[in-house]
């Protein structure tokens, strides 16, 4: 589906423009478009990997701990 500009998607409270309006009419209409906006910077990519690799770490080490503890290492 393409956007139409000349067409009002979800606006339903504004009406099209009639020809018989005045020129020094103040209110125009304008089509509402959305600002495009990143979700995420740049760096999000990296921060997502080292958290990652950070809870993988943690999963790492907390199993060695229990392994550890069931053997009776820090018995």
């Amino acid at each position: 589906m393409t956007a139409n500009p000349a067409e009002f998607h979800g606006t339903p409270s504004v009406s099209r423009p009639s020809a018989a309006a005045a020129p020094d009419d103040t209110h125009r209409l304008v089509a509402y478009t959305k600002p495009i906006l990143k979700m995420f910077p740049p760096t999000s990519e990296r921060a997502a990997k080292v958290t990652m690799l950070t809870v993988y770490a943690l999963m790492v080490i907390a199993i060695i701990f229990i392994v550890l503890r069931e053997f009776g290492a820090f018995s």
